[in-house]
């Protein structure tokens, strides 16, 4: 028994997702080793990637699977959800980087204006009961 050859478009679409797949691996290992170059050349290769995969979405019409297509369309939504997965992750990373740069360019910044306000009244809330204590 034949097969019906499978889509064209869903193989190239595997591919280009194995691709994004590869490249947002290499990103979180980048991304732990602080690889600024790096970070910057994969963010333009999952930027092509996307491109392609947006011009493959541009050119599929109605989806209608073949018999042949049933297995790779399970293929590619695992694909799809393990890129969303490292997806998630490598943003997880840059977010607790870029909180750890603000605390550390925080210590850099001049002290507020205190616990004072004109005519000398405490703002409240701002640690009343701090000088409450103190005093």
């Amino acid at each position: 028994m034949n097969q019906p050859d499978p889509s064209p478009l869903i193989l190239q679409e595997i591919s280009l997702y194995q691709e994004l797949l590869e490249c947002l691996e290499q990103e979180s290992q980048a991304l732990a080793a602080a690889q600024e170059e790096r970070i910057l050349s994969l963010a333009a290769s999952k930027e092509e990637i996307l491109g392609r995969l947006l011009e493959i979405k541009k050119g599929q019409t109605e989806p209608t699977p073949g018999a042949g297509d049933a297995a790779l369309e399970q293929d590619l939504a695992r694909l799809r959800r393990q890129v969303a997965v490292r997806n998630l992750r490598n943003r997880e990373i840059i977010s607790a980087s870029l909180e750890v740069i603000q605390e550390f360019i925080g210590q850099f910044l001049p002290p507020g204006p205190g616990l004072y306000k004109e005519g000398g009244r405490v703002d409240p809330g701002s640690g009343r009961t701090l000088f409450h204590r103190q005093a």
